[in-house]
């Protein structure tokens, strides 16, 4: 059987080339009212591009790839239209409007299908398609006559059968029945939360894409269904870009449009984010999570909307890149290289002397930080960091490979994280958040917020992060910066322009009754108002952490309960039955986290820790056939430095 058609009925040979190719141009005048007759069909801006894949599609199956490559490439320069050539098309396939269809190669269309524009047909990722065995289907298979609206996505092998609809903006990543309709919601009005900033009206179904206003329409780069929840809240439209790994239900319930696409993948999201600037609009865009913030730099970059742009996150990102421009304005500044080779490390306790810390250029939670105290840490570092170079462990927070490494001096000192929003220019120290420790790793094992320091050494981190801020280039919205408070000065260790994780945004909102993440989101619109220089706490608040010696979860007890009680803000236990403990390397090794809230912070430190370590029992057994329950890890006293 050809298999870039239906199979003929029994007793019947399947049409050639040219007799499909009419039935292509025929379909063409069947299905769009806007096209009189053939002459016409013939200037349809889908029609090169189905031809074209007729073709390729041919010399694939023989072996020319190069030449049917060749091929789509010009159907996609001429119409917009991505098909795969190794891609299977049934019979009166009809594209109507085509603009940003996207079919990848193991996909199987079937006859008298209808696609609509910006539908895609692809794959779930390399990273998970990578380790299928070669051969084996990456793509989906559409049944005969199914209408794919415009907008939908589906991903995977999955099969959709025969007569199905897949509705406009819909995802699909699981089989849909024959005759069965896919559609994606029209969108709900949440009910307001206790804030100054209450909640739009949904507009009707009908104009959610037709009447969107660009000037309060944001695009999002990456995001969590709190994010989306809170730019709804604020009256915006959202526009989201969303990682296939990452999408759920609640963001496509909530989201205007989602387009759901590898989003820090500038390839990939440069052609999405043209369309949606051209309809429906938007006014910045804006990401406050990790893997998203580069490319919502580029993306204010190309249209010139102001906010945060590419260079300055990329100062935040790559962590070498701050300390070089940090030390071109200021000889005094951390020294820091880039570890390249074995003899590098030598090299550098030559010019700077042990201590000094080795890490990676753009990694998050402590993953692949080391510090070498002495020449005979160095075999030990270098050979961990060529273990690491070019992994993606199940330790990684963000959607990167640890890939570049660099070494840099060492500061003594206790070390606090600062929580920051920024108002053209001025910038506002909304809490320093008190850091707890392991004693010999880089392990955060606790926050609390606010920090429990004198005013002198609180005016030192607002100079010290305002300065850098400043040298940075940073004039617009929210910051996290890991500040050491030395001997002389205060030293900043890194930053990020997002909001921090570990429930540090939880612990500031109970504290101060300031959302970062409104901020962040609300600010560009002018929807918040711009915080004092001195923002007040009128509570304590703390996240503890749930910690265990190496041996494997045998049961988890307790969480629904402790989530219940008095004062707590949110519990996030990872262990499960099963799971191996490990000994603490960084923040991927703890088992679980509790936010609380208390009069001060030492209280809430108090009642963190009787909260979870009374109320939720995670029981671990060792390979001695030992069994103990996880234990609260203890905080550390500020007049000590972390390991």
């Amino acid at each position: 059987m050809n298999d870039d058609q239906a199979p003929a009925p029994r007793g019947q040979r399947t049409p050639g080339l040219l007799r499909i190719l009419a039935e292509d141009l025929r379909t063409i005048v069947e299905r769009d009212p806007s096209v009189l007759d053939r002459k016409e069909a013939l200037l349809h801006p889908v029609l090169p591009a189905l031809w074209l894949h007729r073709v390729a599609h041919r010399l694939h199956r023989r072996g020319r790839r190069l030449t049917a490559r060749l091929l789509m490439l010009l159907a996609r320069a001429v119409t917009g239209v991505e098909i795969h050539p190794g891609a299977v098309l049934g019979r009166r396939v009809f594209l109507d409007h085509g603009a940003a269809v996207v079919i990848g190669e193991t996909a199987v269309v079937g006859d008298d299908v209808t696609i609509y524009h910006q539908v895609t047909l692809g794959a779930v990722g390399w990273w998970r398609d990578n380790l299928r065995p070669d051969g084996e289907r990456r793509h989906p298979v559409i049944g005969a006559r199914v209408v794919l609206g415009a907008g939908a996505t589906v991903l995977g092998p999955v099969r959709v059968g025969d007569d199905a609809v897949i509705g406009a903006r819909a995802l699909v990543v699981g089989d849909v029945p024959a005759g069965a309709r896919a559609l994606a919601p029209l969108g709900a009005v949440s009910e307001p939360r206790d804030r100054a900033v209450q909640a739009r009206p949904a507009p009707p179904p009908d104009e959610r894409n037709g009447s969107m206003n660009p000037d309060s329409t944001v695009l999002i780069v990456g995001a969590t269904d709190e994010t989306v929840r809170t730019a709804k809240e604020l009256g915006l439209s959202v526009l989201l870009l969303q990682h296939p790994t990452k999408v759920n239900a609640e963001q496509e319930r909530l989201a205007d449009v989602l387009r759901v696409l590898d989003y820090t993948d500038w390839a990939a999201v440069e052609p999405v984010a043209r369309q949606l600037r051209e309809e429906p609009g938007f006014r910045v865009a804006v990401s406050i999570t990790e893997p998203g913030l580069e490319n919502a730099g580029r993306i204010n970059d190309l249209f010139g909307l102001g906010g945060t742009g590419y260079e300055v996150t990329r100062l935040f990102r790559d962590k070498l890149a701050m300390r070089r421009h940090l030390a071109g304005l200021d000889p005094s500044a951390v020294a820091a290289a880039p570890l390249l080779r074995r003899g590098d490390l030598d090299a550098f306790a030559a010019a700077h002397g042990y201590p000094f810390i080795v890490k990676p250029t753009d990694a998050t939670a402590s993953i692949g930080v080391f510090r070498v105290a002495g020449p005979e840490d160095a075999e030990r570092v270098w050979a961990t960091v060529e273990g690491l170079r070019g992994t993606r462990t199940d330790r990684v927070s963000t959607m990167y490979l640890l890939q570049d490494f660099f070494m840099e001096e060492y500061v003594e000192g206790p070390e606090f994280s600062v929580e920051a929003f920024s108002f053209a220019g001025r910038h506002v120290v909304v809490a320093i958040t008190e850091k707890f420790g392991h004693h010999d790793s880089f392990a955060e094992l606790g926050h609390a917020v606010p920090a429990r320091l004198a005013e002198p050494e609180q005016e030192r981190i607002r100079a010290a992060v305002a300065r850098f801020l400043d040298r940075i280039g940073l004039r617009d919205g929210v910051t996290h910066t890991e500040v050491r408070l030395g001997a002389r000065d205060a030293v900043i260790i890194e930053s990020h322009n997002r909001v921090a994780g570990d429930m540090i945004p939880q612990l500031v909102r109970a504290a101060y009754g300031i959302d970062m993440i409104e901020y962040a989101l609300g600010w560009p619109f002018g929807l918040v108002p711009e915080l004092p220089d001195r923002p007040e706490a009128h509570a304590g608040a703390c996240v503890r952490s749930l910690v265990s010696e190496p041996g494997r979860v045998e049961s988890v007890e307790g969480v629904a309960e402790a989530a219940a009680l008095e004062g707590v803000l949110n519990v996030h236990v990872t262990a499960k039955p099963g799971d191996t403990v490990h000994a603490m390397r960084d923040n991927w090794d703890r088992l679980g986290l509790v936010a609380v809230t208390g009069p001060d912070t030492t209280e809430a430190i108090r009642r963190g820790e009787r909260i979870a370590g009374d109320a939720i029992r995670i029981r671990v057994a060792g390979e001695d056939g030992r069994t103990w329950l996880a234990r609260v890890a203890e905080v550390r006293s500020l007049t000590e430095a972390p390991a």
